[in-house]
């Protein structure tokens, strides 16, 4: 690519890290950009939810005394690499380019890992997603959503979706995030349904 005299460059680097365990290893090799800190800008934050907010859903879930509200866990492959790019940036192209030669930049059409805006990227994407579905985003936090008509409350933590509501609305909402993303997805309830289990792992509790 052809830089402008406004598009900033980055290096990058692969990192290489281990998702599983020294037992149960499951390496993913990434190419991530080098985009260091230099000063303070509002325009790249991006928030979290609150502990508070996964109690209450997983509350929810528990005190329902029909057992019919089931808990879904959503992880987004790749997120960033979803979420188009905000601003002119260049990275160098990586020597394992096929197209590789001394000097060779590549424009960022979307997000990538390392650069500073990519989480607030992603949010807005998340969230652009949710409301064209019929969710309303969370007045004290961007991260909760909460959709009327069906009864689904989700939170987004980055790329792991945490919601609640019956089986039939969080198939729906399955099937709508999978139009869109690359996802693993879990179901935890009381149901004896297929593909519902007892426990799961959400933000490394059980």
């Amino acid at each position: 690519a052809a830089r402008s005299g406004r598009g900033k460059v980055i290096k990058g680097r692969w990192i290489d890290v281990n998702k599983g365990d020294s037992r149960n290893p499951d390496y993913r090799s990434r190419f991530v950009g080098k985009e260091f800190n230099t000063g303070t800008d509002s325009s790249l934050f991006a928030a979290t939810p609150p502990l508070e907010a996964l109690k209450i859903l997983i509350s929810t879930a528990a005190s329902d005394a029909t057992r019919a509200t089931h808990i879904m866990l959503s992880d987004v492959k790749r997120a960033y690499f979803h979420a188009p790019a905000e601003r002119e940036l260049y990275v160098e192209v990586p020597r394992e380019d096929p197209n590789w030669r001394p000097g060779l930049l590549g424009k960022l059409k979307l997000s990538l890992y390392g650069t500073r805006d990519a989480a607030a990227n992603w949010q807005r994407c998340v969230a652009d997603h949710l409301t064209s579905l019929g969710f309303r985003q969370g007045l004290s936090n961007p991260c909760v959503f909460w959709h009327p008509r069906r009864g689904i409350r989700t939170l987004v933590h980055g790329d792991d979706y945490t919601s609640t509501g019956s089986l039939t609305q969080l198939s729906w909402l399955r099937q709508e995030l999978e139009k869109k993303f690359d996802m693993k997805t879990q179901v935890v309830g009381h149901s004896n349904s297929e593909g519902v289990q007892r426990e799961a792992k959400i933000l490394n509790r059980v």
